[in-house]
């Protein structure tokens, strides 16, 4: 490692006086490094050299008649505040990544080190691209000055998979070109327990459970009292009324609130993947598997919850695993041979009738009654209309973020619309509506001549107009056969699921989205 001599040298402030010190360095042929100027005051740093051309350096420059006082002295006045600069950036509790035009990485810390399993040293001045992968944001960034906030992304390399919640910040010259960006890094462990810090209050965990109606408030206190508890839950309730929602206020309100909270949509994953996701597995456990295997959710959810949506879709094989997990709280990873003891709840979902999958041998008995301890059921939005104006007003004011909308009134007759419908979509249903008259409104107050509802639900029976022969008994079946799909994709979300509630398989149901040109794109968890 080079080492360097750096001089403070106080003198009169002439003209000339650099350009004097500047040749007497020439004339000893030693090698200059950097220089600072300031009024009255110079920093030079030049290559180490032996004493005795120190000396002469510093006896030459005292000759001059400007020259105050000249000393050596550890750091230039850039580099001290460079230095400090940097041991506050490795001091914060995120991640602090910086990279230039040319995609090389200029700054990373240690809390980046953390995330992304590199050192500093073996990075810096090298091309991110090739050490944090999928970050197309930052991509973005560079080429356009597109910035984003709070961000979930994820990057593998040969030491697994990271999840990271990351801002990005263009850094620009004076004629507002990207020359570089910034970027400020949590990893998602501790991005979820920041969270849940600050959402532990009874007011924090059901401010997204929007309503005062009897009995939505019933159904919060049962919340309250079961939150206390370690027990097994299963929350019941038709598709769209919020049960992820109710799950997470369990957690938020629970001694459990400060650790992760996990989500597992059961349907959404490949019957093929779920297992190795929830379990995890040992490295070389199957072809594709990463070089140093990988941790599963439930591990990941050690010492707080675990929420498994839909859990009327898993397989038999899982429900077994699933049942001995739960017995002994022990998990094996696939390819593995010890168990590891797990501290977690589990909370479950479902919005299908699971008694009557234990009666066609769909559903274990025994898993069912384990999962079963306390039973949650949340009403549909139907049961609870007077709840829909107190609603509609919050998607407004959520809506008017995203929207960039400055709408601040409703119409009663827009209220009362809502009010006539039954709402089989539930609350998800509203807030489609919402959404959509919101985008189509363009003025401050939503009347009901931006009321489009969806036609699928509004219109339940199923009718085709025709006068004699112009439409063939075929064509008709294959109306009825694309409306059914479409009607049951909807309620189920995911094309597996889907497939279950028509009793036919996965691969006809592909098939026959192909055919009809059914827009439909199956949303994966990272």
């Amino acid at each position: 490692m080079k080492k360097y001599s750096r001089f403070q040298i106080i003198a009169e402030d002439k003209i000339g006086i650099t350009l004097k010190i500047l040749e007497k360095i020439y004339i000893e042929n030693i090698n200059l490094i950097s220089l600072e100027v300031f009024p009255n005051k110079l920093y030079i740093k030049i290559e180490k050299i032996d004493n005795d051309i120190k000396l002469n350096l510093i006896k030459s420059i005292e000759k001059l008649p400007e020259i105050k006082k000249i000393e050596e002295i550890e750091l230039l006045n850039h580099e001290e505040n460079e230095k400090r600069l940097l041991a506050i950036i490795d001091a914060v509790d995120d991640g602090i990544l910086a990279v230039d035009k040319n995609y090389k990485i200029e700054l990373f810390n240690r809390y980046c080190e953390s995330v992304f399993h590199y050192k500093k040293e073996n990075v810096e001045g090298k091309d991110f691209r090739k050490y944090i992968t999928s970050n197309e944001k930052l991509l973005n960034l560079l080429k356009s000055g597109k910035e984003y906030t709070n961000v979930k992304l994820s990057s593998e390399n040969e030491n697994g998979i990271n999840e990271y919640i990351a801002t990005g910040r263009a850094i620009k010259d004076d004629d507002d070109n990207v020359v570089g960006a910034v970027c400020s890094i949590r990893n998602m462990k501790n991005a979820i327990e920041m969270a849940n810090i600050v959402s532990n209050t009874k007011d924090d965990a059901f401010k997204e459970i929007v309503g005062s109606s009897k009995v939505i408030e019933k159904t919060k206190s049962i919340v309250e009292l079961i939150s206390k508890g370690n027990s097994t839950v299963l929350i019941r309730g038709e598709s769209g009324t919020g049960k992820e929602l109710f799950a997470k206020a369990i957690h938020n309100l629970s001694n459990r609130s400060k650790k992760p909270f996990i989500v597992v949509n059961c349907a959404a994953f490949p019957e093929n993947l779920i297992e190795s996701e929830l379990f995890g597995y040992e490295k070389g456990s199957f072809t594709g598997a990463l070089n140093n295997g990988k941790e599963g959710l439930i591990q990941k959810a050690n010492g707080g919850t675990l929420f498994l949506d839909e859990i009327g879709e898993i397989s038999q094989m899982l429900q077994v695993k699933l049942l001995r997990f739960l017995q002994e709280g022990k998990i094996r990873k696939i390819g593995g041979c010890d168990e590891k003891l797990v501290d977690v709840r589990i909370i479950c979902a479902t919005n299908r009738n699971l008694e009557e999958m234990i009666k066609t041998n769909e559903f274990r008995e025994d898993l069912y009654y384990r999962l079963n301890v306390i039973p949650l059921i949340i009403p549909p939005l139907r049961e609870r209309k007077e709840d829909i104006p107190q609603m509609v007003q919050y998607f407004i004011s959520k809506f008017n973020t995203k929207l960039d909308k400055n709408i601040y009134s409703i119409e009663n007759e827009f209220i009362n619309e809502l009010l006539k419908y039954d709402w089989p979509g539930n609350i998800r249903e509203l807030k489609n509506v919402i959404e959509r008259a919101m985008n189509l409104c363009g003025k401050d107050s939503l009347s009901t001549e931006y009321l489009m509802w969806d036609y699928e639900f509004k219109n339940h029976s199923f009718e085709v107009n025709f006068q004699g022969d112009e439409i063939k008994l075929k064509k008709v079946v294959e109306i009825a056969e694309k409306s059914a799909i479409i009607d049951a994709l909807k309620n189920h979300n995911s094309i597996r699921a889907t497939a279950k509630a028509l009793g036919v398989t996965h691969t006809t149901i592909i098939n026959k989205i192909k055919k009809y040109n059914i827009k439909w794109q199956e949303k994966i968890p990272l």
